[in-house]
C-alpha cells in the first residue's frame, strides 16, 4: 500500500477506479483458451478447441 501511495504522490496522479469488471473487459478469451489447451497438451493429452454452437 505504501508503494501505491508513493507512486501516486511522486507522479502527481489521482487514484482511478477501473471498475469491478476490469479484469473481464481486458481478458482475451481466445488467448486464454489457447493457453489452457497448451497446458493440457503438456500433460500428454490431445486438445481440439471449437466454439460452442449457439
Amino acid at each position: 500500500m505504501l508503494v501505491t501511495i508513493w507512486h501516486l504522490l511522486t507522479n502527481e496522479t489521482d487514484d482511478e477506479d477501473l471498475g469491478a469488471d476490469w479484469f473481464d473487459r481486458r481478458s482475451d478469451n481466445e488467448r486464454h483458451a489457447r493457453q489452457l489447451a497448451h497446458q493440457i497438451e503438456r500433460l500428454g493429452h490431445k486438445v481440439t478447441v471449437e466454439p460452442v454452437a449457439a
